[in-house]
């Protein structure tokens, strides 16, 4: 009978050359998310008239009760003077109303009328459905596995600080 052999030590992988597909697959996401043309051909198909930056402020007040425009402006992830432009857009057009906080009265809340909601809530749906037809061919383990994966990388990314690099 022969010795067992030792156990070899798994290959040293270089993580830099694991990451190459991952960082692909996150650039071309990041792309088609911030696309025009792609958000255009969904607000087209929502019925929306609007740019996307007003979609996106319209879609944080579609679900969300009154906020000040500073707590909009984080959800929307957009500056507040960016916030405040469209506002005034949609304000016009009468998506949106503002209102004096009852508690505080120096700060202003911003609400979708309801219209607006309605909006917000068709273009959701176009979103939704359209990811509903991208991952029907995926099996039901796979939405689930892409789901808490897509989330467990942003909240690592969140938490993992910036670190400068020895010479470059």
């Amino acid at each position: 009978m022969s010795a067992p052999r030792p156990a070899r030590a798994a290959p040293v992988t270089d993580i830099e050359s694991e990451l190459v597909e991952v960082r692909l697959g996150i650039s071309r996401l990041q792309r088609l998310l911030s696309s025009r043309r792609i958000n255009a051909g969904m607000a087209e198909a929502a019925g929306v008239a609007l740019s996307q930056q007003s979609v996106e402020v319209l879609r944080v007040l579609g679900s969300n009760d009154p906020m000040p425009v500073g707590e909009l402006a984080r959800a929307a992830r957009m500056d507040t003077g960016a916030v405040s432009r469209q506002l005034r857009t949609l304000t016009d057009l009468g998506l949106v109303e503002r209102r004096a906080s009852e508690r505080h009265g120096s700060i202003v809340l911003v609400v979708g009328t309801p219209a607006g909601r309605a909006l917000a809530a068709r273009y959701e749906r176009v979103r939704s459905a359209q990811l509903s037809r991208a991952l029907a061919d995926w099996r039901p383990e796979e939405r689930v596995e892409l789901g808490r994966l897509l989330l467990r990388l942003v909240d690592d990314l969140q938490s993992t600080p910036y670190l400068e690099l020895d010479g470059d």
